[in-house]
């Protein structure tokens, strides 16, 4: 599903509260950018008062599955399929520098790749750095024609997901440069810097499970070794594992090296899934700049409902489609915008359902007077082959945003596919496949 998204031409890519990001508001004065709605303020938003618990066991089980796996389950498995569509010579692809990269610098990182290895470890590892996961060894951009506004920065199609320090992997093998090493991780399979690991024996991985876990609540902060220098910085939905607290920090270790870090700025996991909660977490993303499949690490749309949930114990798969079909879900393609914004008024649950196009996805949010309420990391609006309303980070928009200065088919209202709901009872279930079959007999 990934490859497929990935070498598409994109339509998407894809708390008060205040937000520090909001100068850039500013500069949205031209038509290059889509003119966002609402103040970019959770404070806005519906309150979310649904009572969910997820449990914290199964998404751990999905966390350490790398560790509970071997290479040799996934032998029939094309998991090198980036290789010949680089190497295909009707793909054109360039550096940052917007010169076309030719087919021997791909054959040069492909032979690097050593894919005869592959499965030769099965060593289990831990990320010790934030780090990006690549489909090809390299650190360098490969980007489509970087002359158009829905290609070149920051669609980096080497990036496939971010991997968290203190994720656990399965390292296959290394790189033949030993740079890089081809690892299993809970986003994916893929390269990321040999420096950014460090193999764990059976034993210590035991232990590294049974440990206890916290989760930020802050994004981007700065956490410091014991020696006081700096360690790593901060992700919303990431898991730190810590060994003892007292009244003012946490304190754990991630591979060899030892941190402390302020009690306000963590929590206990799973986070509590309540409003305040759920508010900050939102909001700490809030503005971010978009990055495609990580890129700078930052968030497309998909990484960014994932890290929303992971905090409270919900596992999110790592793309859209995947993400659409890991809940009840609906398609409700064949609506017209009026139908599709009674179908939402009706069923949509603020917060926990999510709103599917074709290579995006939105966290509906409830309604704001009459307008329908999404909170999503995306790139821009169609306005035209190639031509964008650049959005550029994650915002608070309406399914119509931009209906003034785009066609009424490339809103997000008109290009809404599916709808998935994270909790429905079978009444529930029932009246929505009633409501739907309603309105397929009167089309």
């Amino acid at each position: 599903m990934r490859y497929i998204l990935v070498f598409s031409l994109l339509f998407f890519t894809a708390c008060s509260f205040k937000n520090p990001t909001n100068h850039f508001k500013e500069n949205r004065t031209n038509s290059h950018y889509a003119k966002l709605e609402f103040e970019q303020s959770v404070d806005i938003l519906p309150k979310f008062n649904q009572n969910i618990n997820f449990n914290a066991k199964d998404y751990k089980k999905i966390f350490f599955k790398p560790w509970h796996s071997s290479f040799k389950n996934y032998k029939n498995q094309n998991l090198f399929w980036a290789f010949p569509i680089y190497l295909n010579p009707k793909n054109k692809y360039y550096f940052f520098n917007k010169q076309e990269i030719p087919i021997s610098w791909f054959e040069k990182q492909i032979d690097n790749a050593n894919i005869k290895n592959i499965g030769k470890l099965n060593q289990k590892a831990l990320i010790i750095q934030n780090t990006l996961l690549k489909n090809i060894p390299t650190q360098k951009a490969i980007l489509k024609n970087p002359f158009l506004e829905n290609e070149g920065f920051p669609f980096d199609y080497a990036n496939d997901a971010i991997l968290n320090i203190a994720t656990p992997v399965l390292i296959s093998h290394y790189t033949k440069d030993k740079r890089y090493a081809f690892v299993l991780s809970e986003a994916g399979i893929g390269f990321v810097e040999s420096q950014n690991l460090e193999t764990f024996s059976n034993s210590r991985a035991k232990i590294y499970e049974k440990l206890h876990f916290i989760t930020p609540l802050k994004e981007k902060e700065a956490v410091f070794s014991k020696d006081h220098r700096f360690f790593f910085e901060t992700r919303i939905g990431a898991l730190y594992p810590y060994y003892k607290q007292d009244k003012k920090y946490f304190y754990g270790k991630i591979g060899s090296k030892k941190y402390k870090i302020l009690k306000k700025d963590v929590a206990k996991f799973p986070l509590k899934l309540n409003d305040a909660n759920l508010k900050n977490q939102l909001n700490q993303m809030l503005g971010l700049p978009y990055g495609w499949g990580g890129y700078n690490l930052e968030r497309d749309c998909s990484l960014f409902t994932r890290d929303v949930f992971s905090a409270f114990g919900l596992y999110l798969p790592r793309n859209s489609g995947a993400q659409k079909n890991a809940f009840y879900h609906f398609d409700i393609s064949m609506l017209n915008n009026n139908q599709k914004k009674d179908f939402l008024n009706r069923f949509g649950k603020a917060y926990t359902t999510l709103l599917y196009i074709p290579g995006h996805i939105m966290l509906y949010t409830g309604k704001i007077t009459d307008n329908n309420i999404v909170i999503h990391n995306i790139w821009g609006l169609r306005k035209g082959k190639t031509q964008r309303l650049i959005i550029g980070e994650s915002a608070i928009t309406s399914l119509e945003i931009g209906k003034k200065e785009i066609l009424e088919k490339n809103l997000l209202l008109s290009r809404l596919k599916e709808v998935s709901f994270i909790s429905l009872s079978q009444k529930e279930i029932d009246e929505i496949n009633k409501y739907l079959a309603k309105d397929l007999s009167n089309q």
